[in-house]
């Protein structure tokens, strides 16, 4: 049965705090990875600058203008949807998920690189970080991907057609922002890994 669409839908009384505090607690888990890596590069900035000029700042330039454009995608969802437009909606979540779904064949090929070199996360202290900053943004960009696949089925998996509609804005909305916080993420490791130091 299809659901009819209103031409306008407003989701923000049925806005839920819990996203916003998981996107608090997982910022400032990584502000705090953030700040350990600042120190230690303050001890160690010659091995730490030597170290980012074997990154590919091009390859993660790249990465973040996928993001940003992903991003952009999904946010042009939330608008038309609000307006009812769930078959455009669901169009733009599909987009965003193939743009997307770039970052991740980029950073596999420059996973890849990085091993034929002989860099691990062994390697120094620099590529510690790497690894390791890169490695679980990753798996947040994995969810986040998973949870654009859902979105993109539009309204029907989120209950009775009375409640359908409303309770898919709150998760379009919840979804979106946690998508935008693995943009967000991204721009600040690409400017700590890849840019500073780098010549």
């Amino acid at each position: 049965m299809q659901i009819a669409e209103p031409s306008t839908i407003d989701a923000r009384p049925a806005r839920a705090p819990a996203i916003w505090i998981f996107i608090a607690l997982d910022c400032s888990s990584f502000g705090l990875f953030f700040f350990v890596f600042m120190v230690e590069r303050l001890g160690q900035a010659a091995l730490f600058n030597q170290s980012a000029q074997r990154l590919n700042a091009e390859l993660g330039f790249l990465n973040a203008c996928i993001l940003i454009t992903s991003s952009w995608l999904v946010a042009w969802a939330n608008a038309v949807g609000r307006k009812g437009n769930f078959r455009q909606a669901r169009r733009l979540l599909m987009a965003s998920m193939g743009t997307g779904a770039c970052f991740g064949v980029v950073k596999t090929y420059e996973y890849f690189e990085k091993f034929k070199d002989g860099i691990t996360v062994a390697t120094n202290e620099f590529f510690t970080f790497y690894f390791a900053l890169t490695g679980i943004h990753f798996v947040h960009y994995l969810v986040g991907l998973l949870l654009l696949g859902v979105l993109a089925k539009g309204p029907q998996p989120f209950g009775p057609p009375a409640q359908a509609q409303a309770q898919y804005m709150k998760w379009l909305e919840g979804g979106s922002l946690y998508w935008h916080m693995v943009d967000l993420l991204w721009i600040f490791i690409f400017s700590l890994l890849y840019l500073m130091g780098a010549r």
